[in-house]
C-alpha cells in the first residue's frame, strides 16, 4: 500500500482512536477534568468516522453517510471541549443544532449522489469548527503562552487544509464522485489531521497535568470549608514575603461559636464560617492575607496599615459579621465576633511575636465582654 491520501487518513484514523484511549486513561486519573471526556469522544468519533471513510469505497453510500456524520459530531465536540477547557458550558440543545445542522446537508448530499458537494461542505464546516476552537483557547492563552500558541497555530493550520480540500473540490466542479479525492489538499489534509491530532494531543495533556498540579497545591494552600488561606500557606506567604513594620495582624475568634454547632448543627456552624470568611474577603486589599488558623480561628494581615486604619477595616468586619443574618432548621442564629490588633515593630522577631500580641488583646476582648475589637493599647467599644 502506497503513502496515498487514503493511506495517510487511515493513520490519521488510527492515531485519533489512540488518543482517545490515551485521553480517557487521563480522566480516569483526573475525573474533575470534563473536558477530557469530551475529548475522548471526539477522538474516538473522529478516528471510527476517518477509519471508514479510508477503507471502505465511497461508492457505498450508507458507510460514507455514516462516516462522514461521526467526523461533523466529532468536530462538535471538539469545540465543545474546548470550551470546557477554558470555563464555558454549552447547552444540550445548541449541540444537538450543531451537530443536525451540520451533518444532514452532508448526509444528504451523499445520499444522493452529490457527494463531491457534500465533501466539499464537510471540509469548509469542519474548517470553520476547527477555527472557532482555536478562537477559544486562543483567549486563555495567558495560562500558558506556549502551549496554547501552539495548540492555537495546529487547529488553525489543520483547518486551512480542510478549507483547502473544500476549495479544490469546488474549483474542479465534480459533483459526483466515483472514487475518493486524491490530490495535494488531500495530502495536505491527511498530513496536518496526523501533525495536529499527535501535537494537539501531546499539548492539551500536558496543559491539563499543569493544571491538576496548580489544583493540587492550591487545595493544599487553601481552607476547604472557606475558600481563603490555611494556616501553612500563611506561613509559607510570610516565608517569602515577610511581615514589616508598620503591617497589622488582626486575630479574630467567632464568639461562644461551640454553642451554635451545640445548637444548631455542625452544618449551621459551617455556614456561620463561611459567612465570616466571605467578610474577610470583602475587606483585603493587594497585598493583605486572611487566614483561617483553624476551628473558629481567623487571621488577617494588614500591609502597611496605621492603627486607626487595622481599627476600622476590624471594625467593619466585625459589624458586619454581627449585622448578617443566617436562618437555620430551628431558627434564626446570632453571631458575633471579637479581634485583637496589634501593629509590627522594628523590633519584632517576625510574624510570630506579632501575632501573639495581637492573640493576647483578642483575649482582653473575650474577657470584657466579646463581640469588640481590643488593641495592644485600648477597647474599641
Amino acid at each position: 500500500m502506497g503513502m496515498d491520501s487514503g493511506t495517510l487518513f487511515f493513520a490519521a484514523g488510527v492515531c485519533a482512536t489512540a488518543l482517545a484511549l490515551t485521553m480517557l486513561s487521563v480522566w480516569l486519573q483526573n475525573r474533575m477534568d470534563r473536558f477530557l471526556i469530551g475529548w475522548m469522544l471526539s477522538m474516538a468519533l473522529l478516528g471510527s468516522g476517518v477509519v471508514i471513510y479510508s477503507t471502505i469505497s465511497i461508492a457505498v453510500k450508507p458507510a460514507s453517510v455514516i462516516g462522514f456524520t461521526l467526523q461533523i459530531i466529532g468536530f462538535v465536540a471538539v469545540y465543545v471541549s474546548a470550551r470546557l477547557f477554558v470555563g464555558k458550558q454549552t447547552r444540550r440543545g445548541t449541540i444537538a443544532l450543531l451537530c443536525a445542522g451540520l451533518a444532514l446537508p452532508v448526509a444528504t448530499l451523499i445520499a444522493i449522489d452529490l457527494d463531491g458537494i457534500g465533501i466539499a461542505i464537510y471540509n469548509l464546516f469542519a474548517a470553520v469548527m476547527l477555527v472557532m476552537t482555536a478562537w477559544e483557547y486562543w483567549g486563555t492563552r495567558s495560562e500558558s503562552p506556549v502551549s496554547i500558541s501552539g495548540i492555537t497555530l495546529l487547529y488553525l493550520l489543520t483547518a486551512l487544509s480542510f478549507a483547502a480540500c473544500g476549495a479544490v473540490l469546488l474549483s474542479d466542479g465534480k459533483w459526483m464522485l466515483d472514487a475518493r479525492p486524491n490530490n495535494w489538499a488531500e495530502n495536505f489534509n491527511a498530513i496536518m489531521s496526523i501533525a495536529g491530532i499527535t501535537g494537539i494531543g501531546a499539548l492539551s495533556i500536558g496543559l491539563n497535568q499543569a493544571r491538576a498540579a496548580r489544583r493540587h497545591r492550591l487545595e493544599a494552600r487553601t481552607d476547604a470549608l472557606t475558600g481563603i488561606l490555611n494556616r501553612r500557606a500563611l506561613f509559607d506567604n510570610l516565608a517569602i514575603d515577610r511581615i514589616n513594620p508598620g503591617d497589622a495582624v488582626v486575630v479574630f475568634d467567632l464568639d461562644r461559636f461551640k454553642s451554635i454547632n451545640d445548637q444548631y448543627g455542625h452544618h449551621a456552624g459551617d455556614r456561620i464560617l463561611c459567612q465570616f470568611a466571605l467578610e474577610l474577603r470583602k475587606n483585603l486589599r493587594d497585598g493583605d492575607l486572611a487566614a483561617r488558623m483553624g476551628g473558629e480561628e481567623f487571621v488577617l494581615l494588614i500591609r502597611r496599615a496605621s492603627l486607626p486604619a487595622a481599627i476600622a477595616t476590624a471594625e467593619r468586619i466585625r459589624a458586619a459579621f454581627t449585622a448578617s443574618s443566617l436562618q437555620a432548621e430551628n431558627g434564626a442564629v446570632a453571631s458575633t465576633a471579637s479581634a485583637g490588633i496589634a501593629i509590627a515593630l522594628a523590633s519584632d522577631d517576625g510574624f510570630e511575636s506579632v501575632f501573639l500580641r495581637a492573640d493576647a488583646a483578642l483575649y482582653r476582648a473575650k474577657n470584657n465582654g466579646r463581640d469588640r475589637v481590643v488593641t495592644e493599647l485600648q477597647v474599641v467599644a
